[in-house]
């Protein structure tokens, strides 16, 4: 059956006359929504691939890898020399990419709905885990089931650890020469809670990097950042506090606040929740943007432009609380996020499904399929689900 179809999808969208049992044969398998999808996807390929047969540099085996993405090499090799023997050369070029697709989605049709269930089961929402960078170097293991309850500095900071966050305790009858710093660094799937020597707590999310001294010095507490972290500082108007990023440096006094500042991201988002906080160029102090509560400031990283906005400050900072908060959000911005939590690949069919948007909310510990499943259900998007990845196509309608 799966050569048969593939073979009546040739001659049809190759303009060739097809029989009334083909016809019938077709509309049957056609009669499945999934493969109804799939065949007006690539029946609008094709209509869009004129080029690539007038091409007389064509490189059939590139382009078929190229739309075949990660699918297995020997499954392709077969499928082009099914081709090659069964249609023209010059058709073959234009249907290189889409009928040998259809053979790649009858062998996916015909995984079983187990072995679909498993990969998606193995998907997990993130964990507390992460590592702690020692000023020594060395490096710990920080999780739920895994951790110490007391860990010493040489400056005789000590570290206590609860398997969901550490607390720092300065050793007020030692004053350090130098500044000791410590690295807590949260992977792709994890989150975690700090709480520094001077009171000031710290939601870190996945696949960030916080960087700070053990104890602060008396005149400036200065972290570093890579990724996303909500921070509430405690209040010491002689010490004010800094976080560096890649590109912006955010000064407060006292306040609660998120910063996102992932290196694969063009802005850098400073949301300010109550306070107030200055957020600067770091490269040129003068050009700054001073934020009030319910508002944001954007630092371009490319534009080197910064400024600020009223928002709803809830979409930026319900991670913390074990939430996804969508309104108007990219499905491209959706998916970063979906990536980091559940620690998988996004892969996209096509660059304009990453800008549909959509609004919605859900808790960030459910399984991933429940939030695929309601954005399926607005008929824009279908996910195909793969070993730690996901593919996103856009549904087109007729």
């Amino acid at each position: 059956m799966e050569e048969k179809v593939i073979e009546i999808i040739s001659k049809t969208l190759g303009g060739q006359q097809t029989t009334n049992e083909e016809k019938r044969q077709l509309d049957l398998w056609l009669d499945k929504e999934s493969n109804k999808r799939f065949y007006t996807r690539l029946e609008m390929f094709c209509k869009t691939s004129a080029d690539a047969i007038r091409s007389s540099q064509a490189n059939v085996d590139q382009a078929f890898k190229k739309h075949l993405g990660k699918m297995k090499q020997l499954h392709a090799t077969r499928r082009m020399q099914f081709f090659k023997k069964s249609i023209p050369y010059a058709a073959a070029i234009l249907l290189m990419f889409g009928l040998s697709s259809v053979a790649i989605y009858l062998g996916r049709e015909g995984a079983t709905v187990s072995q679909k269930e498993e990969w998606l089961a193995e998907i997990k929402p993130g964990a507390q885990k992460a590592e702690l960078i020692l000023a020594d170097g060395n490096i710990l293991s920080l999780d739920e089931e895994d951790k110490e309850d007391e860990i010493k500095e040489k400056d005789g900071t000590v570290i206590s650890n609860t398997g969901s966050s550490l607390v720092y305790k300065a050793n007020v009858n030692t004053k350090p020469k130098e500044l000791s710093y410590n690295s807590l660094v949260v992977p792709r799937g994890g989150e975690y809670q700090l709480e520094l020597e001077d009171g000031t707590k710290v939601w870190i999310n996945s696949e960030s990097r916080l960087r700070y001294p053990t104890q602060f010095p008396k005149d400036r507490r200065t972290v570093l950042l890579e990724g996303e972290a909500y921070f509430e500082v405690s209040k010491d108007k002689n010490r004010p506090f800094v976080v560096k990023t890649q590109g912006a440096d955010i000064r407060v006094l006292g306040t609660s606040f998120n910063v996102s500042s992932y290196s694969d991201e063009e802005d850098i988002r400073t949301t300010l929740v109550e306070g107030s906080v200055v957020v600067m160029d770091s490269q040129n102090h003068s050009k700054n943007v001073l934020l009030s509560p319910g508002y944001q400031a954007v630092y371009s990283k490319g534009m080197k432009g910064l400024e600020g906005k009223k928002v709803n400050v809830d979409l930026f900072t319900s991670w913390k609380d074990g939430k996804f908060i969508f309104q108007e959000s990219s499905l491209s911005d959706i998916m970063n996020r979906v990536s980091r939590w559940y620690d998988v690949k996004v892969f996209y069919q096509s660059n304009d499904v990453e800008k549909l948007r959509f609004t919605g909310s859900l808790k960030r510990y459910d399984h991933l399929d429940r939030l695929l499943r309601m954005l399926e259900k607005t008929k824009e998007v279908h996910f195909v689900v793969g070993e730690k990845t996901i593919t996103v196509e856009k549904i087109y309608s007729k």
